[in-house]
């Protein structure tokens, strides 16, 4: 797990989603969906940061409408605040495709936190 996090937050989203694959393809049945939620923020990231801003809105509300059974915090993270600035990406997201924002920045791409 600190592995992909550290992937994730090195901005190396195609590796961290390629980690968090593995963990959920060998995940039991309670963690699935929080790996899946992770895989999914993960590439909506990468999608991000390559401009392709309908498939990162996609991989985003897949991911949290995954990862809000797990809040606020699971498995180390804490998932109440990954998810909460992840739907303010969505939020950004959404404002582009009505056409009231230009670009939505890729610098709000959150750190994935440990709980303590």
């Amino acid at each position: 797990m600190q592995q992909g996090i550290y992937l994730f937050n090195s901005s190396n989203f195609f590796e961290a989603h390629d980690y968090f694959e593995d963990l959920w393809n060998e995940a039991e049945r309670k963690d699935r969906k929080f790996y899946q939620a992770l895989v999914q923020i993960s590439v909506g990231s990468f999608h991000l940061i390559s401009k392709n801003y309908k498939g990162a809105l996609s991989q985003y509300c897949k991911g949290t409408s995954k990862l809000i059974a797990y809040v606020p915090n699971y498995n180390g993270v804490n998932t109440a605040k990954l998810l909460m600035e992840i739907e303010i990406l969505i939020s950004d997201l959404n404002a582009y495709f009505e056409e009231k924002i230009c670009s939505v920045e890729p610098n709000k791409i959150p750190k994935i936190e440990l709980t303590n």
